[in-house]
């Protein structure tokens, strides 16, 4: 079975790199997806009974700003952009009246890649290239096209291949209430002036209907070069705003649900599982609410063990090679439901790309439920 990376192999021959930095790219997309150096996470406000716990990943020298936020600005007129199933969010649509409809992302195998979603500013170009991903997870890589190539001299990549830069950038997908993840720059060519910055994030919907056809909103403000000791240099800043459609083919693979399994001695009942090429979905129910977490600020030890009693619960993915993936500290979203359970979802990118025949089972507590079983 192919993977999306192959695709995405295969789909380069339709952009415009040469064809050592399409296979350059490529290779490199997976190599550097182990160590993503910048990652910052965020999700909009949520009702009272509804918390959402970003992912806690190790922490890098270089981060990126990653906020969740819908700027709405007024300028051209357009149309509204509405993917066949799925119902945009009143805000959304006034953004896409006012503020013109996304660009279109056409389909190079499993692979979107948008069309004409390009921003320039002082000199740098800023270009959505191609998008991947399932229903709550997706990779998106994007070309940083200098106009002066002499502004990326001095700037090598690390031993994991990643270049010491960081992004103030964020991103707002329509329709999302939580999430978070990833995100670095690497070099496919070398000495072409142009740079790749990709981002791996995983959401949840507010209609649970998954992000694919929903539309992408992404803002860049500063690419900031880091040193050995942490210091900074800005790099270059500008006005990068971009927005495109997230059309790519769904890799989604539905398990088996309805398993029991216990946590911290509550009685946890699996709902969803799903797994795919670039990440894991998992919905749950425990018996169990985080309930009053005390003032706003800084959590209290008492309140981190409340919230880990329900959100904590271990989810781990095995792959084909032996390695497993710990998606336990995923981005987690809990709602307390009226008979004193919470109702929860974890959802996460996996540290690589992977065939979806290459993985082999999801753990959620201690139930292993087999991708061949579905």
């Amino acid at each position: 079975m192919t993977s999306p990376l192959d695709s995405y192999t295969v789909s380069m021959d339709g952009l415009h790199f040469s064809d050592e930095a399409k296979a350059r790219m490529a290779a490199r997309l997976q190599e550097v997806a182990t160590a993503r150096d910048a990652e910052k996470n965020a999700q909009p406000a949520a009702p009272a009974e509804v918390l959402t716990t970003p992912a806690r990943r190790p922490r890098r020298w270089a981060r990126v700003a990653a906020g969740l936020v819908l700027a709405l600005t007024l300028g051209g007129g357009g149309t509204v952009a509405v993917a066949a199933g799925v119902l945009p969010n009143p805000a959304d649509v006034l953004f896409d009246v006012f503020g013109g409809a996304p660009a279109q992302t056409e389909l190079l195998n499993e692979v979107g890649r948008p069309i004409g979603a390009s921003a320039t500013s002082n000199g740098v170009t800023v270009t959505a290239e191609a998008v991947v991903g399932d229903r709550s997870n997706f990779t998106v890589v994007y070309d940083v096209e200098f106009g002066d190539p002499s502004a990326l001299e001095g700037i090598e990549p690390g031993e994991d291949g990643t270049l010491p830069l960081v992004a103030e950038a964020t991103r707002y997908v329509d329709g999302v209430n939580g999430g978070g993840g990833g995100s670095w720059f690497f070099d496919a060519d070398p000495g072409d002036g142009t740079i790749q910055y990709a981002e791996t994030m995983g959401f949840t919907t507010w209609n649970g209907a998954g992000i694919i056809g929903r539309t992408m909103r992404f803002w860049m403000s500063e690419i900031r070069a880091y040193d050995a000791e942490g210091g900074y240099t800005t790099l270059v800043t500008g006005n990068w705003s971009l927005k495109f459609e997230m059309n790519y083919v769904d890799t989604t693979v539905d398990l088996p649900a309805g398993q029991e399994t216990t946590w911290q001695g509550a009685d946890v009942t699996v709902d969803a599982v799903a797994v795919s090429s670039v990440g894991v979905t998992v919905d749950y129910t425990i018996d169990r609410q985080i309930g009053d977490l005390g003032s706003s600020g800084k959590m209290s030890d008492e309140a981190k063990a409340k919230t880990e009693a329900v959100t904590g619960l271990p989810v781990t993915v095995t792959f084909a090679d032996g390695t497993t993936f710990d998606a336990t500290n995923a981005n987690t979203h809990a709602e307390e439901q009226d008979d004193g359970t919470s109702a929860a979802t974890k959802t996460v990118t996996y540290d690589r790309i992977v065939a979806a025949g290459d993985i082999v089972s999801v753990t959620v507590g201690d139930v292993e439920i087999p991708v061949s079983a579905a």
